[in-house]
Parts: C-alpha cells; structure tokens; sequence
C-alpha cells in the first residue's frame, strides 16, 4: 500500500519513519511544509499528490497541562479542522484504511476504567476539556462516515502518554516526560534545583513511541481493523517514580522539589487492554528504564 504520514516531523512521524525500513509498504510522509491540514483546500491537493492508498493521522497540535490551559481555543481550533479535513479527503479519494489520532484526554473524568465504548459516557477533564472535545470528534466522524459512505477500516487510535525521541520539550506547554526532561537538564546544567508540578502521586501508563510505530505497522497489514482501538503502556507508573529514574539516568544529585501549588491533572486513568490484548496477544513492550534512558540521551 502506499501510506501517507502526517506530522512526519512529530513524535509519532519521526518514529514511523525509523520503523518503516521493515514495512512492505510505500511511505509518504507529509509535514506542514507540504500542507496545512487546517486548510481543506491544501489537505486536498496533498491527498491529490499522494493518492494514498491508507492515512496514518498522527498531526496534532498537542501539550501538557500547562499547554492545555493556556491555549483552550487554540487546541480546539487547530484540531478539529485538521481532523476533519484529513478525514473527509480520506472519504472523497477512497482511502482504504485510516488510523487517525484520538487521545485517551476524550473520556470522560469519572469512570475508574478506560474503555473503547466509554468515551463519550460523560464530558471531558476540565483542564483539557477543549482538547478533549475535538479529539473526541475524530470518533464521531468516523462513525458518520461509515453509516453514510460504508467506509470500513478507518480507526480512533486511542494512544496513552507517549514519549520518545523527537518530542516536544517545553517545559510549559509539554506533557509529563518531556516536560520532565527539560526541566532536568536546565537544572543539571545550572546547579539549580528540580522542580515538578503536584505531589507526584497521580498515575499514567506510559507508552515509547516506537512500541507504537511497530503497532501501528502491524495494524497495517492487518485485513480488519476495530473502529476504536486504545494503545497505552503496559501498566501505570507514579509521577514520582518518573522522575526518580529520570534522576537516576542524568545522575542528578539534588533531591526533588515537588511544587504542590501546582495541579496533579487526573489522580489515574488505567485503561483496559481487553481488545489490544486480543490483537496482540504476545507484544512486549519497551523496558521503559531504557526507553527513558534512550530519549534522555537524545535530549
């Protein structure tokens, strides 16, 4: 098949394109130099181009707690019509399979399980509400359009915190990890102390992003894919104990400082791995001590 990539240059682009030496498949990987997906008119020349025969949607404009409050329209905006567009022209030039972003930030806050059916069971985290909503609406027009135009293989890929090599390290506008990291290194270099948000005691699962271009490769090749899928990481780990093997790796010999004026974000959200189970009954994941270790080394 020939496969186009959007956001080539991001987290997930960056990491499909080292993965895709193995694949069978034709690769096309598009930046925002070959087009403004926020534009419907450039997304369609693009699909124009290409004629892809499958869409991996991995273009975002995406960020932390910090990112998330300071950009609410800004997120909602950039979002929703890059989804949109992408979608609709994946309709109009007859993509055959489509695996396009979600985010496990679309479920609702209050259910103590992450499961594919439940994202739409009540609204979204507060803190990332705007986010939230034009992710979850990648679900819905996919539903649109198979009860309108038969589509059959297009996916919500539901990824959970996923960290690697060529993130974003901003340390306001970041997620966790990467945040984390440039926080590390500015005070490794300066002697000064490590900060980090809340009590540390909130819970995420973690994923390295290579564990998900190898997933997203498999799911290529696969003749039926599900309509919504999660891919998070094998289990949940503690803020605190991210950033002790993050201090651990960069041998930084101050103690940490945990800021509780700052917010948590949610205490936990573990999800279930029921279906991703069923299609991957034997995958390992990375050892997320190295995995972390390796983008520290990149950083």
């Amino acid at each position: 098949m020939k496969v186009l990539v959007t956001g080539s240059n991001g987290l997930c682009g960056s990491a499909l394109k080292e993965e895709s030496d193995s694949s069978t498949h034709d690769f096309y990987f598009a930046c925002r130099e070959d087009a403004n997906l926020t534009d419907p008119h450039e997304t369609n020349r693009l699909f124009e181009r290409v004629r892809p025969d499958a869409v991996i949607h991995t273009a975002a404009k995406v960020g932390g707690i910090g990112g998330n409050e300071a950009m609410h329209a800004d997120f909602f905006y950039n979002n929703i019509l890059m989804n949109t567009h992408v979608i609709k022209s994946c309709i109009d030039f007859d993509v055959q399979k489509l695996l396009a972003f979600s985010s496990v930030c679309v479920f609702p806050d209050d259910i103590s399980l992450l499961e594919e059916h439940r994202m739409h069971d009540g609204p979204v985290f507060d803190s990332n509400f705007a986010y939230g909503y034009a992710k979850r609406m990648v679900d819905v027009y996919i539903r649109a359009a198979k009860r309108q135009y038969g589509v059959q293989n297009y996916c919500s890929m539901i990824p959970g915190n996923i960290f690697g090599k060529h993130d974003m390290y901003s340390i306001e506008h970041g997620h966790i990890i990467p945040a984390l990291m440039h926080k590390l290194l500015i005070a490794k270099e300066t002697g000064g102390d490590f900060h980090v948000w809340g009590d540390g005691k909130s819970l995420r699962e973690f994923i390295c992003v290579n564990d998900l271009a190898k997933i997203l490769n498999h799911l290529l090749d696969m003749e039926e894919i599900p309509e919504r899928l999660i891919v998070s990481g094998e289990k949940e780990y503690s803020i605190k104990e991210i950033a002790e093997m993050l201090v651990d790796i960069a041998d930084f010999p101050h103690e940490i400082i945990w800021d509780t004026t700052k917010p948590n974000g949610q205490r936990n959200r573990p999800s279930s791995k029921k279906k991703f189970n069923e299609i991957f009954p034997a995958f390992e994941y990375s050892d997320i001590y190295n995995s972390l270790k390796s983008s520290w080394e990149w950083l």
